[in-house]
């Protein structure tokens, strides 16, 4: 009994010499484990710890961090088997250096100076009287933490090193290395020629400027407000020495393209129908049922849709967690105009419905009620584009035609958006009740 523990004993010592040796490396293991190491990562030397930056992609991992006794992957703590799915044969290494001590560390990393002059130099006497100057020390800024501003912009100088940079209502430059991503909401990304990004860079409202030299090794993404090519002239509805502007030549195109867009809106009408004909049916209810709230709800909820966006999009930035969230914004800018579009045929179709049976029509399939509510809603301009063929006698009617169909249209988009929005929220208010008592 006594000789198997001897025998334990004997082991253990041995298994502990062994993890020892293999964590305290010696000095030709050092220069290897180092050379390895620089060869696959950018070494960044933290107050407690060092960092590692893969030069090239490596999967999702953008930064990994030592300390005394733990690894962390892009800021989060993972374990051995963690850290070899990620990193795989490297991740050998990265676990010898989380097992050395402090000092090792500091040592592993060290700057390497060489042991003695190959010739020894005397100094050069300088002339006596002339005065000294120091030489200029260039030291590079390391910081491991964010750099966030709101109402501002970012700069991150050739001299730094930061973790992240992001600017809200501000732009971003970075002429030196920022370990993860870069962005930028409502405002540009300018990247100088020296400037090195471990992440994505995204702008949202603005541009990304990349100059020559510029590494980028996430993905850039822009997502640019570019503002509508629209001019307005209204020189003519007041300067009635233009009045050729309304001649019967000018109104044939003005005409077509009024005719194209009822035929458009015809279209997506109908395909509205086909593919949410009970969202568009409950929405001409809600129209048909009282009008004036309808639209009284769709105007504010056009004045209030976009402050909310703006506002969404400022703390999804502020979070960091949330700024990937930022690129599903153009989705919901499509699902507002899908919602509208949706809104404003079921106030077609409530029209459409009225006409029918003001005319004494019998049933009839919804393309026939959706074609009388667009020729009702529509109809004063296409008489103003009808009358314009006459010319510049008729123009006072024209304009005020004109005016009138802008206004009338303006309203059932207004309302039938209302109405989407109503439906919406008591189906809301239906489901918690629901759960309220279940």
């Amino acid at each position: 009994m006594k000789r198997w523990i001897v025998l334990s004993l004997l082991a253990l010592l041995a298994f502990s010499s062994a993890v020892s040796a293999w964590q305290q490396p010696t000095s030709d293991d050092q220069r290897a484990l180092r050379a390895r190491l620089e060869q696959r990562f950018d070494v960044v030397p933290l107050t407690d710890g060092v960092a590692l930056r893969p030069k090239a992609r490596m999967q999702d991992v953008r930064l990994i961090e030592i300390t005394d006794g733990s690894v962390l992957v892009n800021g989060v703590a993972v374990t051995g088997q963690e850290l070899r799915d990620k990193l795989g044969s490297d991740a050998t290494d990265v676990l010898r250096v989380s097992y050395l001590d402090a000092p090792s560390r500091r040592a592993l990393f060290a700057p390497i100076t060489p042991s003695a002059p190959v010739e020894a130099q005397p100094p050069l006497e300088k002339p006596a009287g002339s005065p000294t100057v120091p030489e200029p020390e260039r030291r590079t800024r390391y910081s491991s933490g964010d750099r966030v501003r709101i109402f501002g912009n970012v700069f991150v100088r050739e001299d730094e090193r930061v973790h992240q940079g992001v600017a809200v209502m501000g732009s971003v430059k970075v002429d030196g290395e920022v370990g993860d991503q870069v962005v930028a909401v409502l405002g540009s990304v300018d990247l100088g020629p020296k400037a090195v990004v471990g992440g994505d860079v995204v702008s949202v409202g603005g541009r990304v400027h990349r100059q020559e030299g510029a590494r980028v090794r996430g993905s850039v993404t822009e997502i640019s407000f570019t503002e509508p090519n629209i001019h307005l002239d209204f020189t003519p509805l007041f300067d009635w020495q233009r009045f050729w502007w309304f001649d019967r030549w000018g109104a044939i195109p003005r005409l077509i393209g009024t005719t194209f867009r009822f035929l458009l809106l015809l279209i997506l009408a109908s395909i509205a129908m086909v593919v949410a004909r009970p969202t568009i049916e409950a929405s001409a209810q809600r129209v048909a049922d009282n009008p004036v709230k309808a639209t009284l709800v769709g105007l504010a909820a056009q004045i209030l849709v976009w402050p909310v966006l703006l506002i969404t999009c400022i703390v999804l930035a502020i979070s960091i967690i949330g700024i990937p969230l930022l690129l599903l914004m153009p989705f919901v800018v499509l699902l507002i105009i899908l919602l509208a579009l949706a809104g404003f045929s079921g106030v077609t179709y409530a029209v459409g419905q009225g006409a029918r049976r003001r005319l004494g029509m019998g049933t009839a399939p919804p393309i026939v009620d959706l074609f009388l509510g667009l020729v009702v809603i529509l109809s004063p301009l296409l008489l103003a584009r009808l009358l314009g063929l006459v010319g510049w006698p008729v123009t006072p009617i024209v304009i005020l035609l004109v005016m009138t169909g802008i206004a009338i249209e303006f309203l059932a988009w207004s309302a039938g958006f209302g109405a989407v929005v109503t439906n919406a929220f008591i189906k809301w208010q239906a489901r918690r009740a629901a759960r309220a008592s279940a």
